[in-house]
């Protein structure tokens, strides 16, 4: 008997409820269930060949959806996120105690602080003089 032949008499016997042979080897299977050992084929069908270099094939089983449905999202989603945020109250808040004045001169403030820091760093670094 051959390691086949063996798990159809248990399949036949109530153990196992399924073709493990074919389950094993990846092919379709020859039965379900629990059948006589007197009605199995012998053999089994033939394996799936095995690829000969390891390679990404891509399947056409992906989602595909357009750019209009994605756009529509988009703005639905971040339409949400505004309606949602503007029910807080602390936003309310801090978006009546932005000065836009101080957004204006914030480019010039950042420039002078980058400035001032490199200045403290080269400054760190340089040997004092004796």
């Amino acid at each position: 008997m051959t390691w086949i032949n063996d798990l159809d008499a248990l399949a036949s016997a109530g153990v196992i409820g399924f073709d493990a042979p074919a389950y094993i080897k990846g092919v379709q299977p020859r039965y379900y269930g629990n059948p006589a050992l007197e009605t199995l084929p012998d053999t089994l069908p033939q394996i799936n060949s095995q690829p000969q270099k390891d390679e990404f094939k891509s399947s056409d089983m992906g989602v595909n959806n357009p750019s209009w449905k994605k756009w529509a999202f988009g703005i639905l989603a971040a339409t949400g996120l505004i309606f949602g945020l503007s029910k807080f109250k602390s936003v309310k808040n801090l978006i009546g105690k932005i000065s836009f004045t101080k957004i204006k001169s914030l480019p010039q403030k950042l420039f002078k602080a980058c400035k001032t820091g490199f200045n403290h760093i080269v400054n760190f670094f340089k040997k004092p003089k004796p």
